[in-house]
């Protein structure tokens, strides 16, 4: 398996679907045409044939938010029941581990952590590696799991990513917990005491409360949860930065995200686990990219700027007048901030409103 890179643990992640039935409701059901499987779920029940879609070069079918059409009372799914394993919708067999991509010849198994509760257990009783790649081995369809990310020289990009990132999730998964060890498998050890500062800092301005640790919990499922949350970042859709100048980027991101954890802890009143702590970087994600360049300074070039259509007291437009008067300035991010309305509530909202013109001031 030198080729396929896993974002998880191997054995330490479960999950139940019986009286969960979340991944059931309104999210499509992906079906291995390459392999027959169209023509064996209509010929067995034709009605489905209505719900049919094209979604790129996958076909697809609708099922209500509600549940899936094929979802019974007692929690299981009647294709299953009624016609063996074999016949499952190959995307539901591999769920919550179906996000397949392909790097050339490498293969980076993803799992779906929004959808999914998935919960990690101590003893080695989970979900293997092993049992998931068999499973992915029976389907034949790409768009379910050959999906090709971007690169300019795909065995090249996907060796250096695989190697680098497989040497990152052995580190954190090791010693799940530990904030400098996570922190020294991505970035510089001997920084981690001048980035929490910059993050305090940063925290201190946006929101008026400082940088602090989670519990161990929390800070345990942010280790088990980084690798995916970093392999999604780096080929995601945000693209804050070229992957080859993100790493530095996204170490001090994954602080934020840390710090922003500890806040959503004391407001849950619990530990978090992975599937709230997916969601909240992402919801996050504009803050955490703002705390991670708050040193760096931006800057934009005189031009059309798209503004949001609601921007109370033109705070962000504002914002995008002194990153155009920064070419000359050159101040750092954190000093561009600290200008704009104190408000915590001001400013977390504008940040996020302004993510795409922050975006376009620390393009290179």
């Amino acid at each position: 398996m030198d080729e396929v890179y896993f974002t998880w643990p191997d054995r330490r992640f479960r999950y139940e679907c019986r009286g969960c039935g979340a991944c059931c409701k309104g999210h499509g059901i992906g079906l291995d045409v390459t392999a027959g499987q169209l023509v064996q779920l209509v010929s067995r029940r034709p009605e489905i044939t209505a719900f049919l879609r094209r979604r790129g070069d996958a076909i697809t079918a609708f099922n209500p938010r509600d549940r899936c059409w094929f979802l019974a009372d007692d929690g299981m799914c009647k294709v299953e029941v009624e016609d063996g394993r074999e016949a499952k919708p190959a995307s539901c067999r591999l769920f919550p581990f179906n996000r397949v991509f392909r790097i050339g010849s490498y293969t980076v198994v993803d799992y779906n952590s929004v959808i999914c509760p998935l919960f990690t257990v101590a003893d080695d009783g989970g979900i293997t590696h092993a049992e998931v790649l068999a499973e992915i081995a029976t389907i034949q369809d790409p768009t379910i799991v050959g999906t090709k990310l971007p690169a300019q020289n795909a065995d090249v990009e996907g060796k250096a990513f695989v190697e680098s990132e497989r040497a990152i999730a052995a580190a954190l998964f090791a010693a799940p917990g530990d904030l400098a060890i996570a922190w020294g498998a991505q970035a510089d050890l001997a920084a981690l005491d001048l980035e929490r500062e910059t993050a305090s800092a940063a925290f201190d301005a946006i929101i008026g409360t400082s940088w602090r640790e989670p519990s161990a919990g929390t800070l345990a499922s942010i280790t088990w949860l980084t690798p995916s949350m970093r392999f999604n970042e780096l080929y995601g859709p945000r693209q804050y930065a070229p992957r080859s100048a993100m790493s530095p980027v996204l170490a001090r991101m994954w602080l934020a995200w840390v710090g922003f954890a500890a806040l959503g802890e004391q407001l849950a009143g619990r530990v978090l686990g992975v599937q709230e702590l997916t969601t909240l970087w992402s919801e996050q994600a504009p803050l955490l990219h703002a705390v991670a360049r708050w040193r760096e300074m931006p800057s934009l070039k005189p031009g059309p700027i798209e503004l949001p259509g609601v921007d109370p007291g033109g705070v962000v437009r504002s914002l995008a007048q002194a990153l155009i008067d920064n070419r000359k300035a050159k101040k750092p991010l954190g000093t561009l901030v600290a200008a704009m309305p104190a408000d915590p509530t001001i400013r977390v909202t504008a940040l996020k409103t302004a993510e795409a013109i922050l975006r376009a001031a620390f393009a290179r």
